[in-house]
C-alpha cells in the first residue's frame, strides 16, 4: 500500500453531517491498490476492561479518477458523536489508518489517536431549499461590455476580427454596438 496516497480529513467533502443522524465518511487511497477498506468506529466514552470498544464496517469503493479510488461509508452514531479510523487491506495485507498515523493493529487505550467528529448538529446540515433542484445556473463572466464609448477602452486593445483567438486570448469588444 502506498501510504503517501492514503488521504483522509475529517471535515468538509471527506466527513460531514448528512442530516441529523447521519454522517458520510470518505477515503482516498491510490488506485487499484487497496482491495478493501473498513470503517472503525465507536462512541468515544464506550469502554469496556479500559479498552475502547468500537464497531468494523466496510465502506463501499464509490468511485475513481486517474489516480485515486476514493471509499465511502453513510454511518449513524448512537450518540452522535464518533471517533473512527481506517482498516486497509491489500494484498494479504492489513494497515490502520487513523488521524496520528499508521498501525498494525487497532489501538484501543486511546481514543485519541483517531478522527473526531464532535456531535452531529442540526445547523451544520446543508438543507438546499426546494426550488434549488429545479433551477439552471450560469455563471457567466464576461471580458466584454457595451461602454458605448470607445475612449473607455484599455490600453492595446484590438480590433474585432484583426488576429485569430487562442486559448489565452483576451479580447476588449462591445456586446452590442451603439448608434
Amino acid at each position: 500500500m502506498l501510504k503517501e496516497a492514503i488521504y483522509h480529513r475529517p471535515k468538509d467533502a471527506f466527513a460531514y453531517a448528512y442530516d441529523e443522524r447521519t454522517l458520510h465518511i470518505r477515503l482516498r487511497t491510490k488506485k487499484d491498490d487497496v482491495d478493501a477498506v473498513y470503517l472503525l468506529f465507536g462512541d468515544p466514552y464506550v469502554w469496556e476492561d479500559g479498552a475502547w470498544q468500537f464497531d468494523k464496517q466496510p465502506m463501499q469503493k464509490s468511485g475513481c479518477d486517474a489516480l485515486f479510488d476514493y471509499w465511502f461509508i453513510a454511518v449513524q452514531p448512537p450518540y452522535r458523536r464518533l471517533r473512527y479510523g481506517f482498516e486497509l487491506h491489500a494484498q494479504g495485507n492489513m494497515l490502520i489508518y487513523t488521524e496520528k498515523g499508521f498501525y498494525e493493529e487497532a489501538p484501543t487505550d486511546d481514543t485519541a489517536y483517531y478522527f473526531c467528529f464532535p456531535f452531529l448538529n442540526r445547523i451544520d446540515v446543508f438543507d438546499a431549499p426546494s426550488w434549488v433542484k429545479d433551477t439552471v445556473w450560469y455563471q457567466i463572466f464576461p471580458e466584454r461590455f457595451a461602454n458605448g464609448n470607445p475612449r473607455l477602452n484599455p490600453p492595446n486593445t484590438l480590433p474585432w476580427g484583426s488576429i485569430d483567438p487562442t486559448t489565452t486570448s483576451f479580447f476588449w469588444r462591445r456586446f452590442r454596438r451603439h448608434y
